[in-house]
């Protein structure tokens, strides 16, 4: 039985992610440093400390990880000041099914509050949630389980009993180790087989995960 639904945020509700490298590529050639797609990747969907260790481990301990974290977050919030917050087909729909059927939502993001909550006002989607989880909440990010432990006991619910929603590997790692049945809606990483052996699914878009849990409803 599904009695709550956990969602990530970029690259799952929102198309982000894109937005994210286009930054990081931009603050690469700003500031004169090589970063592609392979390291980019490596450290999407974790904990902010976690990335700061690779780019430490890469660069130096000298760099000044906080200033080209500011560069990229400032090209992505520029992007969105003009164009909006690209939002993931499917998404209203799914959260309007789960209103329907009276299964609480949360969010666990890595994103900094504030600016999640921006992205929260413009796309008016808060009102679908009973709560929130940002990474500054729990001591240890993804790919560790206890964001989504701790929204999973925001709502409630037994985390054996939510799905999680992700895209990442980091995502997935930590809804498996939660305990709970993980839903992977790729975005831009590609999933190797190791990370798709901890998923019940893998699916093409928020669409098709309302059929899912019509499915595990007709189960019980």
């Amino acid at each position: 039985m599904i009695k709550g639904v956990i969602f990530d945020m970029d690259g799952l509700m929102f198309g982000t992610e894109r937005l994210s490298t286009e930054g990081w590529l931009r603050c690469s050639e700003i500031l004169g440093i090589h970063m592609d797609s392979e390291f980019i990747n490596s450290f999407k969907g974790t904990a902010r400390e976690y990335s700061r260790r690779l780019f430490k481990e890469r660069f130096g301990n000298d760099f000044d990880y906080d200033n080209a974290r500011a560069i990229r977050t400032k090209y992505i919030t520029d992007y969105i000041n003009e164009n909006g917050v690209p939002v993931k087909k499917g998404l209203y729909e799914l959260l309007e099914y789960l209103k329907n059927e009276n299964i609480p939502c949360v969010v666990c993001t890595s994103t900094q509050r504030e600016l999640a909550e921006k992205y929260f006002e413009m796309t008016e989607v808060k009102k679908y949630f009973s709560a929130f989880v940002y990474g500054d909440m729990v001591e240890r990010g993804k790919p560790e389980p206890d964001i989504f432990l701790k929204g999973a006991e925001m709502i409630g619910v037994d985390p054996c009993e939510c799905i999680v929603l992700e895209d990442s590997p980091a995502g997935i790692n930590a809804g498996y180790r939660a305990g709970a049945k993980v839903i992977a809606v790729p975005d831009m990483i590609p999933l190797n087989n190791e990370v798709l052996s901890k998923v019940s699914f893998c699916v093409g878009s928020l669409e098709i995960v309302r059929d899912i849990i019509e499915m595990y409803k007709e189960t019980y």
